[in-house]
């Protein structure tokens, strides 16, 4: 199985991803998890197209969502092959720290912004360009926290504030997101607000065995 974690810089992701991880090995499950590319060891491929990617700003890139969404389209078709497929064909199970739903969420934010598109013909397009990226994740889960809090968040950890340009990108992409949950099941919603550590880790745990919008509506309830 390929789980990817999903959501905002300081939603939780990584802390997220390797608890999974974590507990899984604990059952004893073969588990591969891949750290998000700016972390993750590449092959020489991996490396140049990353290096294409990098434009020094991690939000604006190149400034044209067309080159950046076939640049990070690119990344992931040599990450299914170089890092995904042999895994699963080694019956492990794989976590991704992001994954398809990335690539979605950040184009789709800058249609949103600079373009003032409406999101459906934006994501029928998004998701054309994926469907060439390599395989989709089984299940992809959203880690839904306020923009304003995960922005926050993340700037305590970096111990640097994002620019307001840079803050207003991420709140377009938390809108994103918003409008490809509205549209794709397969991104399962998990609402971290409010949770520490181990209640993320939870309601991750009830979203993975239960049907589609469970530890959403669970948390929402309580």
């Amino acid at each position: 199985m390929l789980i990817a974690f999903e959501g905002l810089p300081g939603a939780g992701k990584t802390t997220q991803a390797r608890r999974l991880a974590a507990h899984l090995a604990r059952q004893g499950n073969a588990v591969t998890y891949l750290p998000d590319n700016l972390t993750r060891a590449a092959d020489p491929l991996g490396k140049a197209l990353l290096a294409l990617f990098d434009s020094g700003d991690p939000f604006a890139r190149h400034g044209d969502v067309i080159t950046d969404t076939f640049l990070a389209a690119a990344i992931r078709a040599n990450t299914v092959p170089a890092h995904i497929i042999p895994a699963l064909d080694a019956r492990a199970t794989v976590i991704e720290d992001r994954g398809l739903h990335t690539m979605y969420s950040y184009s789709l934010a800058t249609i949103l912004q600079k373009h003032h598109s409406p999101p459906g013909p934006a994501i029928a397009w998004l998701k054309a360009v994926g469907a060439l990226a390599g395989r989709a994740a089984d299940r992809s889960l959203w880690l839904r926290l306020p923009a304003d809090q995960a922005i926050a968040r993340a700037e305590r950890r970096q111990a640097h504030p994002y620019t307001s340009e840079q803050r207003a990108f991420l709140r377009h992409v938390h809108d994103a997101y918003a409008a490809l949950a509205a549209t794709d099941p397969s991104l399962r919603v998990i609402d971290v607000t409010g949770l520490d550590t181990d209640q993320a880790h939870h309601a991750v745990l009830t979203a993975l065995t239960g049907p589609p919008g469970a530890a959403s509506s669970q948390l929402t309830a309580a």
